[in-house]
């Protein structure tokens, strides 16, 4: 028989209720992490005097909320509160500020401009609490700016010359006036610059927790740094900002993957416009948004007055490199290494039939792939295997190999130029800096290595396709890929490109002009009503609504609700459970279409339907 266990009494913990407050502002306005959408908006507490000296603008606290415990964050101290039935402030989380009224104002602003809870903005902007960190000695310096001069300037880079070499030096020559933030796109470039300055506050989400958190309160609390990061660095709060520097201000990687989706170059210019800070864009080539502002004046574009070699070679029937390249070739790798650009990785990312030309597709629906020379052709879903390949539709056995990525260019390459040591370069197989004085590098965008005496030549491979892709980015994005890669010559190499001789890219690159270009882009996107001259909006919901939604669209415009110049555009399918809705407005009329789209999440949240996917100004409109 089991024995019966003794009886033990519940013991109840009574918590004891904070101190009224006496203080002269006796309320605090926060912003709460309630998790829930539609309560954005600031919220009234009581401050208890044994915190008062605590509670300070920038502090985290928690409060009560709806029946549970929260994180919030001050944002000021008030008299008198509208609200007659006020609760108390639990505890200070930490008596270090980790914002200031600027830094609470940009991200009301971010907030605003890219509809989202606060809240949303904050993770970006402020790293999570380290409570080790904190027990160092930490003095809130936020005072007051000198007012500084509003330089606003693109500032184009040379060819022939290391791009951090030259962004350093224009570092060094605005240092002195105050802290410099300088954004570059990832940690790679991050560490590429900390050679120039290795004193330098670094901001990169690569860090551990504890020193990103650390370096994060020094960039707070100290004058006169150079602050380097990655986009969220855009939010740096340093007492003494005098500039903005964004390195290569196209990438997407700036673009925030997570909602609310914002990007540091926008960022970047609302922090010129509110806090009077001087903004520098560095690069190559400018992205249409930037290009635009050069074009109204609200940019200064600053030119790199030279010009590099350029020779074209034009495919016949398809072949990765045209009979007349070849000569060439031998010619300029006796003179030093060469760098191949090719579009994409891998081996093959499609496969057709030799003798039908069908695409050849998976059981599943997927499309067939070779990964490599030596693997056998596969499922790009399912993984299935075909080690004996037949074509489904006229029962060829000869495949042929589509959309060839870099390990293929590698393969063919070394049987046109056999003999020459050849180095892949890719995403997963980075390699920083090329010190050989010879040989070849095979290299997918953004993975080129830097030779220390420049390249004897850089080759372009399948331009037409760089150019001529779907995406309205594709002609910026390709623009980006021939300056970038091709400044990366030495002083008498030349720049090969596979394309069309009569393409535009040809003379824009051979002058070092990137307007050329950019300027007959922007006049096709303005006379399309496409973006930077509109506000776009990218909405993804379940497929079950998509239909009723745009009638609700509709009618909202029809009303007035919605400004009258909307476009809606779609419902496109993204996938089987969800559509996609572009809705395109004037710039001008973008500040409507922003709150009613806010409106429309915050009325969802408020009756428990799942939330859109809501990206404004997104890098694509379509993918």
């Amino acid at each position: 028989m089991a024995l019966t266990r003794p009886l033990r009494l519940k013991r109840e913990v009574i918590r004891l209720a904070p101190d009224i407050s006496t203080t002269d502002n006796p309320v605090a306005r926060l912003w709460v992490d309630s998790g829930v959408f539609h309560l954005d908006q600031s919220y009234d507490y009581l401050v208890p005097d044994n915190l008062s000296e605590q509670v300070a603008v920038g502090v985290r606290v928690q409060v009560p909320f709806n029946g549970r415990e929260c994180e919030a964050l001050v944002l000021e101290r008030i008299a008198i509160s509208s609200d007659r039935r006020l609760k108390s402030i639990t505890k200070v989380i930490s008596r270090v500020p980790v914002a200031s009224k600027r830094s609470l104002d940009l991200i009301a602003l971010v907030a605003h401009r890219w509809a989202c809870h606060p809240y949303d903005v904050i993770r970006s902007a402020i790293p999570p609490r380290v409570a080790s960190v904190e027990k160092m000695y930490w003095i809130d310096k936020t005072s007051d700016r000198p007012g500084q001069s509003s330089v606003r300037q693109y500032l184009q880079l040379p060819a022939y010359q290391d791009p951090f070499q030259s962004l350093s030096r224009h570092v060094k020559s605005v240092q002195g006036s105050g802290s410099i933030l300088v954004i570059v796109p990832n940690n790679r470039s991050v560490l590429r610059l900390m050679k120039h300055f290795p004193e330098a506050i670094i901001l990169d989400s690569d860090l551990p927790r504890s020193e990103r958190y650390e370096n994060f309160l020094r960039a707070r609390t100290t004058s006169a740094q150079i602050i380097i990061g990655t986009r969220s660095a855009i939010f740096a709060d340093s007492p003494d900002l005098a500039s903005i520097v964004i390195f290569n201000e196209s990438s997407e990687q700036f673009f925030e993957v997570r909602s609310p989706g914002w990007n540091a170059r926008d960022i970047a210019i609302l922090r010129a416009r509110n806090e009077n800070v001087a903004i520098y864009c560095v690069g190559y080539s400018p992205s249409a948004e930037v290009a635009r502002l050069i074009d109204i004046g609200w940019f200064e574009f600053k030119g790199a007055k030279q010009k590099i070699r350029v020779d074209t070679f034009q495919q016949e029937f398809s072949e990765l490199l045209p009979g007349k390249i070849i000569g060439e070739l031998r010619r300029l790798v006796k003179q030093g290494p060469i760098l191949f650009i090719a579009p994409r990785k891998g081996y093959s990312q499609s496969i057709s039939c030799s003798s039908c030309r069908n695409i050849s597709t998976c059981s599943c629906g997927g499309r067939l792939e070779k990964k490599g020379a030596t693997t056998a052709i596969s499922c790009s879903l399912c993984a299935n295997v075909y080690s004996e390949w037949v074509c489904q539709y006229c029962a060829g056995l000869k495949p042929f190999l589509l959309n060839r990525g870099s390990e293929r260019f590698a393969q063919e390459i070394g049987v046109a130029l056999p003999g020459i040591p050849i180095t892949l370069c890719e995403a997963e197989k980075m390699v920083d800096d090329f010190e050989l004085n010879s040989g070849i590098v095979i290299a997918t965008p953004g993975s080129a290595p830097m030779s220390a005496d420049g390249y004897a030549a850089v080759v372009i491979l399948d331009g037409e396709k760089l150019l001529n892709q779907s995406d309205l980015r594709a002609q910026e994005r390709a623009r980006e890929i021939f300056f970038t890669h091709a400044a990366l010559l030495n002083s008498s190499g030349s720049a090969l490109l596979v394309i069309n001789h009569s393409n535009p890219i040809v003379g824009a690159l051979a002058s070092w002009k990137p307007s050329l270009i950019s300027r007959r882009e922007l006049q096709e996107r303005i006379e399309a009503s496409l973006p930077p001259f509109v506000r776009s909006i990218s909405l993804d919901i379940d497929s079950t609504e998509s239909a009723t939604l745009v009638r609700a669209l509709n009618r909202s415009r029809d009303e007035g609700r919605l400004p009258a110049s909307t476009r809606i555009l779609g419902p496109s399918t993204l996938n089987t459970a969800t559509h996609r809705i572009l809705l395109l407005a004037p710039l001008e009329d973008g500040e409507g279409l922003v709150l009613l789209m806010h409106e429309f999440q915050r009325r969802r949240s408020a009756t428990r339907k799942k939330l859109a996917t809501l990206r404004i100004d997104p890098y694509s409109l379509s993918r």
